[in-house]
């Protein structure tokens, strides 16, 4: 797969970055399904970019053009002031729009003040502004949150219930104002760490914010019948046969995308 995630970076870029990939298939997995979706928006007219963890953004002409993916125990957002050496993200915006960037392998802090990491997720790049100031892991939920299974096994209800759990806990709705250090008028979904430059605002039920953020598995093999049985209900879609250039991640990154092209602004 790091051939085609080095196709996608250099159709990204206008030019031959060096990528820096983390060991194991897993990462490589991640990295393909990362890539993907950044080239199907940059097809569907975002204005899509390479991003260096201190924020800076990669040109073609740039004598650094290297693409990091974080390898290592999982970790928060670095502080700009950590160099540009850090975990590397995909920046996006419609033309006049938001910008939002697509992060590999991130922290996210739950309400329980427990770290989950999301293998893809994307945020308002307003929270991850605010977060390299000092480095950390935003509170709350992404807007999209995708757990990537490079597996040969079926997926099995343990593994369905132990991603809605995640999300439960990273849900930040409105009658959770005590979960913030200086609760506000107005409960955010997400923000950097402390209550301030959060981006959009949160729901009243769980039912709610399921479905105003897009939650998917993305596996090699399969799922088990008895792992389906959750995902209607709470969202989260379950993708299957994902391998190199097949059906299933044709069909994962159609599903990613047109959900971002219908929902973010």
């Amino acid at each position: 797969m790091i051939p085609a995630v080095q196709s996608a970076l250099n159709s990204i870029l206008g030019n031959n970055p060096v990528l820096n990939n983390a060991n194991g298939a897993g990462r490589a997995f991640e990295l393909y399904i990362m890539t993907g979706i950044a080239v199907e928006m940059q097809s569907r007219g975002f204005d899509v970019w390479l991003q260096r963890s201190d924020g800076t953004r990669i040109y073609p002409s740039d004598p650094n053009q290297a693409f990091i993916q974080r390898g290592g125990a999982p970790t928060g957002v670095a502080a700009a002031s950590a160099g540009a050496n850090n975990a590397s993200v995909i920046g996006m915006s419609r033309p006049g729009g938001a910008v939002w960037e697509l992060w590999n392998g991130i922290q996210f802090r739950g309400r329980s003040g427990g770290l989950h990491e999301i293998d893809i997720s994307l945020v308002p790049e307003s929270v991850a502004s605010d977060l390299r100031i000092a480095g950390g892991c935003p509170l709350g939920r992404p807007r999209v949150a995708i757990e990537c299974k490079d597996h040969v096994s079926a997926g099995s209800p343990d593994e369905m219930r132990a991603f809605v759990a995640r999300l439960y806990d990273l849900s930040l709705l409105q009658g959770h104002r005590s979960y913030l250090p200086n609760p506000s008028a107005t409960t955010m979904a997400i923000y950097p760490a402390s209550p301030s430059g959060a981006f959009y605002e949160a729901k009243q039920r769980y039912w709610d914010e399921n479905r105003n953020s897009f939650n998917a598995i993305a596996r090699q093999s399969g799922f088990t019948a008895g792992s389906r049985t959750m995902t209607s209900y709470y969202s989260i879609e379950p993708h299957s046969s994902i391998s190199l250039n097949s059906s299933g991640f044709t069909t994962l990154i159609q599903a990613v995308c047109q959900w971002i092209d219908n929902n973010i602004p």
